[in-house]
């Protein structure tokens, strides 16, 4: 293992900047496509908010996963074209929609979440529970920090 005392701006900027997080989704897309599933992470993160909360508005699923609205509006239109969830009109505030899913969407849930278990575990393989714990700690710091500053 390298020797990790070394902490320059130049080593917590790569740590930081995502490079694993981008080599982390890859990973992920290509174990979903080795498994047949048609799922980009993108609409996994979506349908799992919906996992937890079916019907909720496009602007939560926005919010639980930190995305503009139009990105959201063009993950849900075509989550709705391959028939995993539909939208419906709020019957309080016709403004609204909410995003429910539909038998197919609510059926993919066991097969998805195996996988991404599966890719996590190949993951973090060689980490202790607390070394995984201590990760969450400060990426969860790290994410606090930085969110008081993003509108």
């Amino acid at each position: 293992m390298k020797n990790l005392e070394l902490v320059t701006s130049e080593n917590k900027y790569n740590l930081l900047s995502g490079r694993l997080s981008l080599l982390l989704n890859k990973f992920l897309s290509q174990q979903f496509k080795k498994k047949g599933l048609s799922l980009t992470r993108e609409q996994w993160s979506v349908l799992a908010v919906l996992w937890k909360n079916d019907g909720c508005a496009q602007q939560v699923i926005a919010d639980d996963t930190n995305r503009d609205k139009p990105s959201v509006t063009r993950l849900i239109d075509n989550l709705v074209k391959e028939g995993y969830v539909l939208r419906k009109n709020d019957e309080n505030d016709r403004r609204l929609n909410l995003i429910f899913l539909t038998e197919k969407g609510k059926n993919i849930e066991k097969e998805v979440m195996e996988v991404v278990d599966d890719t996590i575990n190949k993951a973090t393989k060689d980490l202790t529970n607390d070394q995984i714990v201590a990760v969450r700690v400060a990426f969860q710091i790290v994410y606090d920090n930085i969110k008081v500053f993003v509108k």
